[in-house]
Parts: C-alpha cells; structure tokens; sequence
C-alpha cells in the first residue's frame, strides 16, 4: 500500500513540501551573494595588491683589475612584499667609456630571492682602462620595466699577468671515456708574457674517486690581451665532484729572468652517477582538510646506495605545512625502481600560492662534507588552495540553488521516472560512442618534438620549447613506459627558449638528430624498431607505400593555450569497430 501512495498522490506532497523548504532557505539567504562577491573581491584585490614591484641591481666593487677581479652584478626582482613574480625577464648590457656596449645578456628568471651572474675578466681583455657602465632593465607580464644603472673603473696592470680558466665551468663529464674541457690562457697585463707553461695539477679537492688527466699545452708567448685556447682531457672511471685547479709558470719582457708562477682559476668537475628521476607529479588543486601529494619515482641503476634530498617551499609557508619527516633529511636509494611521495596539509584557503619543489642528490667528500648537486631542477608551480569542503554550509548561496533546483528536478522527476530513464539510457549510449575513452595499443611512443613545437607559435612566430614539455607532461599521464623525443637540428636555432631546449637534451628527454638527417625516415625507423606509437601532425605521404602501419600508430593532437589533447588514430583496432557496428 505505501508503494502505490508513493507512486499515486503522494509524490505531488512531497514536491510541494520540498519546494516550501527550499523558498524558506533562499528568503534567509536572499542577501547572501553580495557578501559573498564582495569576499572574493577582497581576496582579488588582495592578490592583485601585488603588482607593485622592486628592482635592485648592483655591483660587488666600483673598481675592476683586467685579468685579476671578476665582475658579479647582484640582482633581485620582486613585489614589494617579496612575493614571487612570474615570466621575469632581465635584461642588461655592459657599455666602455666611448659608449660602446662589450656584453648583453637576457635572464629568464622565476624567483624573488636575491641572485647573481658573474660576467668574467674575459670580457674586458681588449678594453682600455676608464669608466664603464651596467644598464639593467626588468620586466614581467604582470609589471612595467625597471631599469638601474651602475658605474666602475676598470684598470690595467703595468706589466705582464696570466689567467687560466675554463668557459665551461662547471663541466658534466661522461664516465668511460675521454672528455675534452676547453681552457684559455690570457695575458691580462700590460706587457708581453714568455714561456707560459702549464706544469703540473697541484690542488684538488671533492669527493673519493679518481680521474686520469692529460693536457698538451705548448709553451706559449703572448702579447698584451692575447689569449690561447687549448684542451685538457679528462678520463674518470667513476661518479665524483671535484675540483681542480692548474699550476702555470712563465716569463716577462720586463723580468725575463725572474720566473714567475701563478694558480689556474678551479675548474668543477662533476661525473654524475646513474640515477634517474623517471616521473614526478605536482598537483595544481589543494583542498584544506585533505592531503595534498607531491609524487616521484627513482630509479638507482648504480651497484651502491645513494642520498637524495627533496626540498619543498610554498611562497607563503603558513598556507601549506609539510611532513617534517619527508623534508630536510637525506633519502638512501638502493638499487632498482623506488616510489615516493611527500604529503602536506592547507591550512588557509587562498586564491592562488606558488609551489617550488626540487631534489637534489647527496656528495659526501674525502672529509665527509655534504655536496649537493641538483638532480631535478626547480619545478615552479602555481597552486590554488580552495576552503573545506566537508561541512556543507546551508545558507551559502551556492547550496541554496543547489537545493531549488534538486526539489525541482526530483519533483519532476517523480512524475517522468520513466521517460528520463530512457533519455538517460539513449544519451548514456551516444555518450559512449561520441566520446570513447582514448587507449593505444603499444606502450612507447616517439614524439616529432620539431612538429610539435612548430603547432603553436610565440608572439615573434618562434616555435615554442613548451610545447614539447607539455606534451611530455601530458603522454606521461598515459600508458606509455617509454617517450622518446627526437627534433631535427635545425630547431636548436629557431625555438623560442634554447636554453630549456639544451636542458631537456642534457638531461636525456630528449635527442637531437646531426644535421641533413632526415627526421621522418629516423621517426618511422625507430617507431618500426621499437614497436611504438608516433605523435606528430605530419602525415608521412611520401612513406605510405612502404609504411602500411602508420595511420595505424600515428596520434594526431591540437595544443590549444599550452593546453594539450591527444586524438585517436585514424585507424581503430577491428575489435572495436566490430563492437560499434553491434551497438548500432
């Protein structure tokens, strides 16, 4: 009996009921959205508070000897509540007396704190003594150009003077072969330097390991300013940091007699055992009351336990507290594939907060002193933290609605139950056909990284390096164990950011091919090798007749906004169209 009440009369009482209490609670809340607007406009207004940003920029002297100081200019970009600052740029040129600029460089830089760049005495060889200038200009997508100008006075010694040191410093040095490490040595002084010899390796410092060294460097004579570039080779059987430094002896015309010797600037050398940081994962929404989870795998590939150590920073600590037990303490990692994940709590609910996170691994030296190298670069990422969600708040306006429309909704859906069944099943069913989950059938893939970064250009029509990141990002969250991305050679010279573009291929997530390589043919031979999936735009029309398959293995994608979307392939496996054809 109380079936067919439910399913006769009643339905129309219990609506009307329903729709009462819901009338009752928006009239108590009828004010409620003006307040609640307003919240959100002070919280806004609270973050857009930060456009109003400092510059700093200065020198560490105001007088400079050629060949013997090195100029470091300090820089510091940030709002004025020393808030970080995102998309900065600095500019800055170094000009001599006559007005002339020797050296410009650009910055890209994603931090408030306080940095450095160091431009070395190299530069200031063939400049005459006087006063020069350093003009430095500072800017994001969030605030104007500041620009500060400093002064120096550059000297030159009287007599003659040597300087060894190496452009790149420190170097990566691969294990089981010869590495070249490019040096220079310099007359820095004012007269001609003789028999300039570079005798012996006298002062090394690091971690145990040992490094066959050989060099075959010419006595030299150099003039005023003159400078020699050679080699020094390197061949270390092992991982170690170490630094070294050179012993040089020579002569001058002033004090032909006299020898004199001299200490090369230390060059770090760093041969970085095998360890991998294989994926990791920073999520961009936090809830107050739950877990946030940062996520990362290693993999030790070395025959000994090494330390890692992760580091986390949120741009305003109050709003996120860590695990103490996951962060500022060293990690051991024993060999094979290790999984770890480092957990922390909102404690206020904001607009947005930025998210630094790193890992660094563990040197330990001959005297047991810690060195810290990065292994996983700074990540920044933008965080939004939203309120607890787990009470439900009754007169919120948004709960308020919520609650109109359900008792509408259930009101009539007591008296078409049926007829929504079947809307739901039909739209249920289309649903599934319109939108079909996107599955592959091989587990590696090869990236086209040249056509991918050409799909979406930057305002001075330059391929974009994020692209390629984020489609990296983006294929690590399917089912592939493995990516490989290759590019021709050519894109090295026309991507927006070639500085990121160096890292991804010294880091191994990515290959450049050698010049008047044809990237297609290597794509479709190594995807034919290793039985892999391509993403690429491309259609390969000039390898159809030999490559059946391709249609088959190629993922088509569109990058909208940074934003990027995987399509299926053009050719779906037979099983699954056969299932459609079923359905129909």
């Amino acid at each position: 009996m109380l079936r067919r009440l439910l399913y006769s009369r009643m339905p129309v009482a219990v609506f009307g009921f329903i729709v009462l209490i819901a009338t009752v609670v928006l009239s108590s809340s009828v004010q409620l959205p003006m307040a609640q607007e307003s919240q959100n406009e002070s919280a806004i207004a609270g973050f857009m508070d930060l456009e109003n940003s400092i510059f700093n920029c200065s020198l560490n002297t105001d007088n400079i000897i050629r060949g013997e100081d090195d100029l470091v200019i300090f820089f510091r970009f940030t709002y004025e509540n020393l808030t970080y600052i995102p998309d900065s740029n600095i500019y800055y040129n170094i000009s001599n007396s006559l007005d002339e600029k020797i050296y410009e460089h650009n910055l890209i830089v994603n931090t408030s704190l306080q940095f450095n760049e160091t431009v070395i005495w190299s530069t200031f060889n063939s400049q005459v003594a006087g006063n020069f200038s350093v003009t430095a200009v500072a800017n994001s997508t969030a605030t104007g150009s500041v620009t500060s100008i400093n002064h120096f006075e550059l000297a030159v010694l009287p007599f003659g003077k040597v300087r060894m040191s190496f452009p790149f410093n420190p170097v990566l040095l691969i294990r089981n072969q010869n590495n070249d490490v490019e040096c220079t040595i310099t007359n820095t002084g004012g007269t001609t330097i003789t028999n300039v010899t570079v005798t012996s390796e006298i002062h090394k410092t690091g971690t145990v390991g040992s490094v066959t060294r050989s060099h075959a460097i010419p006595e030299l004579t150099l003039e005023e300013g003159v400078e020699y570039n050679g080699y020094i080779s390197f061949f270390p059987d092992t991982y170690l940091y170490q630094k070294h430094s050179f012993s040089i002896t020579y002569r001058t015309i002033d004090e032909p007699e006299q020898e004199r010797t001299h200490l090369s600037d230390p060059l770090e050398i760093i041969v970085m055992p095998n360890i991998t940081i294989n994926e990791y994962e920073i999520p961009v929404n936090a809830t107050v009351g739950e877990t946030y989870r940062i996520t990362y795998s290693v993999t030790n590939y070395e025959g000994i336990n090494l330390n890692i150590l992760p580091y986390v920073r949120v741009q305003n600590s109050s709003f996120m507290l860590f695990d103490e037990m996951n962060l500022g303490k060293s990690i051991e990692v024993g060999q094979g594939y290790h999984f770890y994940s480092i957990e922390g709590e909102p404690q206020i609910d904001t607009l947005q907060q930025y998210l630094f996170f790193k890992i660094e691994l563990e040197w330990e030296t001959v005297s047991e002193t810690k060195w810290y190298s990065s292994l996983l670069p700074l990540a920044v990422v933008l965080i939004t933290i939203s309120p607890d969600d787990s009470s439900v708040n009754f007169f919120d306006p948004i709960v308020t609605y919520s609650l109109i429309f359900g008792a509408i909704g259930i009101g009539i859906f007591y008296f078409s139950r049926d007829m929504f069944k079947n809307i739901a099943k039909r739209v249920r069913g289309s649903s599934e056909r319109a939108f079909p989950e996107v599955t592959y059938p091989l587990n590696k893939v090869i990236l086209d990284g040249s056509n991918i970064a050409w799909e979406e250009k930057n305002t001075l029509d330059k391929p974009k390096i994020s692209n390629i990141e984020n489609m990296i990002n983006r294929l690590s969250k399917v089912n592939f164990n493995k990516i490989i991305t290759v590019a021709d050679a050519a894109l090295r010279y026309q991507i927006d950011n070639q500085r990121r573009l160096d890292k991804l291929v010294k880091e191994g997530a990515m290959k450049m091919l050698p010049a008047r390589v044809d990237g297609d043919k290597f794509i479709l031979r190594i995807a034919e090798e290793e039985k892999a999936m391509i993403v690429s735009n491309d259609m390969f029309k000039e390898f159809r007749e030999m490559k059946k398959w391709i249609d088959q293995r190629r993922i088509p994608y569109t990058i909208l906004d940074g934003e990027v979307y995987l399509h299926p392939t053009a050719v779906q496996p037979v099983e699954k169209e056969e299932e459609e054809e079923i359905s129909d």
